[in-house]
């Protein structure tokens, strides 16, 4: 690991950062920090910033798309993509070099030693305690997600617990845990976050809750294959006092109107105008409209938008096939291209678009809880009613009379249909060990079993010699 750059950039925090949505301004060091509640509040926004959207190319604003994501049967890389590595991870030809693959370690190893930094340092700051004591969880909450990510990525990986104090080499040369482990403590700190508040309002919207605390634990049981933890705290988050709820309408989950509303749990924060807009949108929108300054990079797999019925509410959100050019009012049409994250507000400049990226919402707490207490125990009346409380708002029959085979399959229909692009597909694939077969269903016939883990960079290999490589990436 490049630990002067990259784990250890914690080491350097936001001097002022009063809201999720602000980009840093200035950088002071950790001997400067820590001695008011202000300090303590900036301390923790800088992990925000750094886990979730820092203005660049962060991990939600499009790097697990073209990290992992890209590889699945929902994406291609589109014709417009011109970097290699982009490209190599779509067709499934990466090596240990690849830019994207290098990046994302790069990045959550970043912002977990600002969170290290922060359940450090923050205690000894004198300070209200019960701020005191919310802040640490909020830290120990994105620790936990950065690791649930880590591990689901490549397995076993370096498990660090505290912030850097030395860069020796005996000190910053760490060992992959085992997967076990990671596990262990990615429950151990989402389970200190579940005692978050509820809600918040006003400039805090946005931050983790206990509701999302227990969200995510839910999905880590089910990744675990701990069916009954996984529906009793999922059932937890549905009957908990935190107001969730669908929308009536899908368009609402993905309206700048509605962010942060009732369907909710947790999302990354974007603002267009200040360098925190969604990247997602202009990726995603097509080229050669006139007044529309797009990328046109990211593309569905051309078998996808076959998978929704017509009469399926959620495909003329997920998608859009055609766009009224704002320079000479003319309707371009063109191929299915995601429009999830498209802002109509800055359709000239869609990268500025203000749609938050959703890292887990009500909606997939509810098939988290059918897909559990099938596992458990085969298609109950409550697995039933979660399931079809999504089918619904997307004007779908109710499910009814299903083996627990095909009750499964339908869980994992209705997951894609209604979370694609938004980051699960991949992982979906992995844990339930179908990625090989679907990829090679998709004409992406280069999938392997290497493929269920990332390559550990070998960069980072070069810099700590106790990093070991995943199974299949030694040979290239």
């Amino acid at each position: 690991m490049k630990h002067s750059l990259y784990i250890f950039a914690g080491l350097f925090f936001l001097s002022a950062c009063a809201k999720l949505d602000e980009k840093p301004e200035s950088l002071l060091t950790a001997d400067q920090y820590y001695r008011t509640p202000e300090d303590a509040v900036a301390a923790v926004n800088a992990v925000y910033n750094a886990a979730l959207n820092n203005g660049g190319l962060t991990m939600y604003n499009r790097l697990f798309h073209l990290g992992f994501e890209i590889q699945t049967d929902d994406a291609i890389a589109g014709q417009r993509v011109t970097n290699i590595d982009v490209r190599a991870i779509a067709s499934l030809t990466h090596s240990t070099s690849n830019d994207r693959v290098d990046e994302l370690w790069k990045e959550h190893y970043n912002a977990i030693d600002r969170a290290n930094t922060a359940i450090d340092r923050i205690p000894g700051i004198t300070m209200d305690a019960a701020l005191r004591t919310r802040l640490v969880n909020e830290a120990k909450f994105l620790r936990g997600l950065l690791y649930f990510n880590l591990v689901r990525l490549w397995g076993e990986v370096p498990l660090i617990l505290h912030a850097t104090a030395s860069l020796d080499p005996s000190a910053i040369q760490v060992k992959r845990a085992p997967v076990a482990e990671v596990y262990a403590q990615v429950v151990k700190d989402l389970m200190d976050a579940e005692q978050l508040p509820p809600s918040y309002g006003g400039s805090d919207a946005g931050r983790a809750t206990g509701g999302a605390a227990k969200a995510v634990l839910s999905k880590v049981y089910l990744t675990r294959k701990e069916w009954p933890a996984a529906a009793a705290k999922a059932l937890e988050v549905i009957n908990g006092p935190y107001g969730y709820d669908l929308f009536a309408n899908f368009a609402d989950v993905f309206n700048v109107a509605t962010k942060n509303g009732k369907e909710h749990i947790f999302s990354v924060q974007c603002k267009g105008g200040n360098g925190l807009g969604n990247r997602l949108a202009s990726s995603a929108t097509p080229v050669g409209i006139p007044g529309v300054a797009a990328a046109g990079t990211d593309e569905p797999h051309a078998d996808v938008y076959a998978l929704f019925l017509e009469k399926d509410k959620r495909r003329a959100v997920t998608f859009f096939t055609s766009l009224v050019s704002p320079s000479n009012g003319k309707v371009y049409t063109f191929p299915p291209r995601f429009y999830k994250y498209f802002d109509p507000s800055v359709i000239t400049n869609p990268t500025e678009s203000n749609q938050n990226i959703h890292v887990i919402r009500f909606a997939e707490v509810l098939l988290i809880y059918a897909e559990a207490l099938n596992e458990a125990g085969g298609p109950s009346e409550a697995a039933y009613t979660a399931i079809n409380r999504v089918r619904a708002r997307a004007g779908l029959e109710p499910l009814a009379g299903l083996s627990q085979d095909t009750f499964r399959e339908a869980v994992y229909k209705e997951r894609r249909l209604e979370l694609i692009f938004e980051f699960q597909r991949w992982f979906d694939l992995v844990r339930t060990k179908r990625l090989v077969s679907a990829l090679h269903a998709a004409g992406k016939t280069n999938a392997a079993e290497k493929h269920y883990l990332l390559p550990v960079p070998q960069r980072e290999r070069d810099i700590n010699p106790q990093l070991t490589q995943n199974p299949g990436w030694d040979v290239q």
